[in-house]
């Protein structure tokens, strides 16, 4: 009779992986998102409020491709450009809020410029060459800042020894550079659309004429 003795085998639980529970509610960036959005609302409003009561006037000019185009995308990688080195320093989120609040204002103005004294008086031509621009650019310096605010969070939550590895992986430098290149292409489809909505006011601009 033959006897097999087997060997115990010894066996060691290194890690237990468990489900990751389902988040609820807002992810963090979307919250960022939905505050600035309300903040660039505000300052729309606080900018037609103040046109009311200011004796400033302003001229919309007609100009060509090349100028609006230029002239919009120097405007608006202002913003982007302040987001993005701002975004470097642990107290940089304050630009970000601000930017928001400032481009807001600016849009409001603009608008109760044109909308001032009814839509039966609005100029055509002055609003295809500000409001189409207004609109993306104003989506874009959004963008900016919350990536802006991201970033300075987290330098901040690193100087106080707060983040954790996937924190550092996910808000890398990296993919910092990345979105803000992604950015800086929408800052200069923003400005080719206003190139675009110049030709065509200017067009519509020449058919008017008796």
């Amino acid at each position: 009779m033959t006897v097999n003795v087997q060997k115990r085998r010894s066996f060691r639980i290194r890690r237990v992986s468990r489900p990751s529970p389902p988040r609820s509610g807002i992810s963090p960036a979307r919250r960022i998102y939905l505050l600035l959005t309300a903040i660039s609302v505000s300052g729309v409003f606080i900018g037609v409020y103040s046109r009311f009561f200011s004796d400033i006037p302003i001229e919309i000019r007609e100009a060509g491709f090349a100028d609006s185009f230029f002239g919009s995308f120097a405007a608006v990688m202002l913003y982007a450009a302040i987001c993005f080195f701002s975004g470097m320093s642990s107290a940089g989120s304050v630009c970000g809020y601000l930017l928001c609040l400032i481009k807001g204002m600016g849009e409001g103005y603009l608008s109760a410029e044109l909308f001032g004294n009814g839509l039966a008086s609005v100029d055509i031509c002055s609003a295809l060459n500000v409001l189409p621009f207004e609109a993306v650019s104003m989506a874009v310096v959004i963008l900016a800042a919350r990536e802006n605010i991201r970033m300075s969070q987290l330098i901040f939550r690193r100087s106080f020894g707060n983040a954790d590895r996937s924190e550092e992986r996910e808000s890398s430098l990296r993919l910092y550079l990345m979105k803000f290149g992604i950015i800086f292409l929408l800052a200069a489809g923003a400005a080719l659309v206003d190139g675009i909505m110049a030709v065509i006011a200017g067009n519509i601009g020449f058919q008017a004429l008796p």
